[in-house]
């Protein structure tokens, strides 16, 4: 028992539980206006990490800092979380052919264009090549989802013209097309990036993240895992304050509530959930990075699929829909990896059954108000 509490493997499991809840946010955050299970975020989680890495160099080191990479990673993910709704989920919410046709054609291109960029050269080299290639390599990486970023946005805007009424389609479609926006993402990254696991570059790292220790209680705790807990901790306060404190919150909160009477309050359901998907992608790109600093690599396209679906047990632990409750239960199942040595993959859904069999909405889940 000694050697189980650890305060190493307290420092372990903390910083791993700041990351699980910093990933289940954006779960619950999505699932609490739309009831919708969104899948797709651990691939968000994942291509944080590959940006980020593309920044600060893939093969050859361009000398730009891990945190300086973060900033642009983050509004790459927030792009790709406002493309995922567009693309897949809002045909599912409501009619309009015109911007239904550009999604589907949008995602359609990107594919195409992955493909043609895996077969015209080897993806580890094409994005430092000259000609044709590194035109191709901009376009798939970069240019595509910035047009289907804007695609998007015009429809937000309503120039695309107005929706022509709401769809009704069931939970089992969307969750099903969640699934599969999951497999295209992971597919996409395989294509561009290949399947080897990839590290940052220690150039790109500071010295303070591997070569600082302090001491905390008694345990040591590296430069890192403090960053870790610094970077949870503000996000988070962030969070709590945009959703109680400001206009845009208040929307999300009355949305969470009941969408036909927000809308009918003159709240744009549609704006508000993407702005939900937005945040919730920025914060998956903060956990890429940061995990990945964190375990020294494992950057490659399944790591959004372990721990997304990690992260996701972790928010139904806490309570799905609830912000405090997916903290909770990040940091919960942070707990239960970093004690377990990390490896077991299966035990934290193991203690999410056990929780909800005495709890079944979660521990800080509450149950829904009965409408009349």
């Amino acid at each position: 028992m000694s050697s189980l509490l650890t305060p190493e493997k307290l420092v372990d499991a903390l910083s791993l539980g700041a990351l699980y809840a910093l990933i289940a946010v954006g779960y619950t955050m999505v699932y609490g206006i739309i009831r919708l299970i969104n899948f797709a975020h651990g691939e968000v989680f994942m291509l944080g990490a590959f940006w980020a890495l593309l920044i600060v160099g893939m093969d050859e080191p361009t000398g730009v800092n891990i945190f300086v990479a973060l900033v642009p990673s983050m509004l790459m993910c927030a792009a790709v979380g406002m493309n995922v709704d567009w693309t897949t989920y809002l045909p599912l919410r409501r009619r309009l052919p015109r911007s239904d046709a550009l999604s589907i054609l949008s995602l359609g291109l990107l594919g195409i264009g992955a493909i043609f960029y895996k077969l015209t050269g080897d993806a580890a080299h094409v994005w430092y090549s000259d000609g044709a290639h590194t035109a191709i390599g901009w376009g798939v990486i970069g240019l595509l989802p910035i047009v289907i970023f804007a695609l998007a946005l015009g429809e937000k805007l309503e120039w695309l013209g107005r929706s022509l009424g709401r769809v009704a389609s069931d939970r089992l479609s969307a969750l099903i097309t969640a699934i599969g926006m999951s497999l295209i993402l992971q597919t996409l990254a395989q294509l561009i990036w290949g399947a080897e696991p990839r590290a940052f570059p220690e150039a790109s790292l500071p010295a303070f993240l591997n070569e600082s220790v302090f001491s905390i209680f008694g345990a040591r705790v590296a430069g890192k895992e403090l960053v870790i807990w610094v970077a949870a901790i503000v996000i988070m306060v962030l969070l709590q304050l945009l959703v109680t404190r400001t206009k845009i919150g208040t929307a999300m909160r009355a949305c969470s509530m009941d969408q036909k009477t927000a809308a009918l309050m003159g709240i744009s359901v549609d704006s508000v959930i993407a702005f939900t998907f937005v945040i919730g992608s920025a914060m998956a790109a903060i956990a890429g990075v940061l995990y990945a600093v964190k375990v020294g690599g494992s950057i490659s396209f399944r790591m959004g699929y372990y721990q997304g679906l990690i992260a996701f047990a972790a928010a139904v632990l806490g309570g799905i829909g609830n912000i405090k409750g997916a903290m909770l239960g990040g940091v919960l199942i942070g707990f239960v990896q970093g004690f377990s040595g990390g490896g077991n993959f299966s035990l934290p859904f193991v203690v999410m059954i056990l929780v909800l069999l005495i709890m079944p909405r979660g521990i800080l889940g509450e149950p829904q108000a009965t409408r009349a």
